[in-house]
């Protein structure tokens, strides 16, 4: 897994910004109708995080962009310490964008996870344009 600033991961997505590319993809790829809540159980969020990696880091490297935090459910020292472990040292709003490839499941997974307990917003898409998970 790398950590990657907004300005890091225009880079990879050939010059565009995260939210522009998001933006992008929203408009071209189908949707998926209806609106789903997510879980409210810890385990059945760990459940869901585990089937979205298992979905989705198969062919092409993924980003989870975390786009809103700061909400009263969260404990950032948990989400800091976990990326201070990896190395890490930037705070969140200076690096928000989480690189991922097929052999970084426990990573996407550990992620995901605080993405859901925290009821933080997210974004997850893959590199290739063929993916795009929204979590308001």
């Amino acid at each position: 897994m790398r950590i990657l600033s907004k300005e890091d991961a225009r880079e990879l997505l050939s010059g565009r910004s995260p939210d522009a590319f998001i933006l992008q993809l929203s408009s071209q790829l189908q949707l998926v109708e209806g609106t789903y809540s997510a879980p409210l159980k810890s385990g059945v969020q760990i459940a869901l995080s585990k089937l979205f990696a298992y979905l989705v880091l198969r062919d092409s490297p993924v980003c989870l962009y975390v786009t809103g935090w700061g909400v009263a459910t969260e404990h950032l020292d948990l989400f800091d310490g976990y990326r201070r472990s990896l190395g890490e040292k930037r705070p969140l709003i200076e690096a928000p964008v989480h690189l991922f490839d097929r052999t970084d499941e426990d990573a996407f997974i550990s992620i995901l996870c605080m993405v859901f307990f925290f009821s933080w917003d997210a974004s997850v898409f893959d590199l290739a344009g063929r993916l795009l998970l929204n979590i308001p």
